[in-house]
């Protein structure tokens, strides 16, 4: 599910299966909006999205998939464990449970009719939108990189927030590199797909 690269190995993998629950942050924690967190065996992930719309979509997305694995949390933690204690419910333990209920899922002895193809497709739409600001984030990175100091003064790049702009900018171009690879493919297939096959039938109504 989410590769930390440095250089060309992973730091960081989490598998699918070890994800526990997918919840929206409060906006409190880290004072930015839009915020949602990946819980799963070690500490959450935190990621922002660029707008409530894409938060939501990828929560619904990630909370499909792992949503019938058996060590989904009953309960998380709405804000961020900072300063020695939960900003939610105040707690001193950073292992404390939950202070919330999870968002409601089906069961998990539920069979789930999910369509892999569709959400795949999903999250790669989700990341394609967002080609202007990966591409954005790689020149504020370069810039940087170039000038040594703070970002100029400019609405794109007051946006961002970089702490390592070398390996930011491996990362975001090997994300673009690879959105191009999926859009090139995707196209030709698209171009070369027969519809009205066993592969791409047509669904409508009969008389």
């Amino acid at each position: 599910f989410f590769l930390f690269f440095q250089g060309k190995e992973a730091l960081c993998i989490i598998p699918v299966k070890n994800i526990r629950a997918v919840e929206k942050l409060e906006e409190s924690a880290f004072n930015r909006k839009n915020m949602f967190q990946v819980l799963h065996s070690e500490k959450p992930l935190y990621v922002q999205a660029g707008n409530c719309v894409e938060a939501s979509e990828w929560v619904e997305v990630l909370s499909q998939v792992n949503r019938c694995n058996p060590d989904r949390l009953g309960t998380f933690h709405p804000s961020a464990y900072l300063a020695g204690a939960w900003l939610c419910c105040r707690s001193l333990s950073d292992s404390q449970p939950g202070c919330k209920p999870c968002t409601p899922t089906l069961l998990a002895n539920l069979q789930l009719d999910i369509d892999c193809d569709r959400e795949t497709e999903r999250i790669f739409s989700l990341l394609t939108s967002s080609y202007s600001k990966l591409q954005k984030m790689e020149d504020a990175c370069a810039s940087i990189a170039v000038y040594q100091g703070p970002l100029r003064e400019q609405d794109d790049y007051s946006l961002f927030t970089i702490q390592d702009p070398k390996e930011t900018f491996q990362t975001v171009r090997k994300i673009r590199h690879t959105l191009k690879e999926l859009q090139r493919e995707h196209d030709t297939r698209s171009g070369t797909a027969q519809y009205g096959s066993q592969e791409n039938p047509i669904v409508g109504k009969t008389s």
